[in-house]
């Protein structure tokens, strides 16, 4: 059995949040140009509207998650809804720049 002594660092893979071919990108670009606040189902009607892609609320719900970890600044709130449900609503402040995001 072989050992692994040095791995060359992969080329051009990084990670661009503007590819709508990934769910991230996807999520990453519909948030990006709303203008309102969104709830889930929203966002994966957006996405299927301009990428022909039907992405689902656990998928769109991860997503936020991680642009949240890239430094993408998404606020939610809830909203009330029908028989007393509180759905969630989100909205991306600021373009992601590379330092952060956040409301300019």
């Amino acid at each position: 059995m072989g050992t692994v002594t040095a791995m060359a660092p992969r080329q051009g893979r990084g990670r661009r949040l503007d590819n709508p071919n990934s769910q991230l990108g996807r999520t990453y670009l519909v948030l990006r140009d709303a203008t309102y606040w969104m709830q889930l189902h929203e966002i994966g009607e957006a996405i299927h509207h301009r990428f022909g892609q039907q992405d689902s609320h656990a998928a769109i719900s991860a997503r936020i998650r991680e642009l949240r970890g890239y430094g993408v600044t998404i606020a939610s709130q809830e909203s009330p809804g029908p028989g007393g449900t509180r759905p969630h609503e989100y909205r991306m402040l600021g373009d992601w720049d590379g330092d952060g995001g956040g409301a300019a």
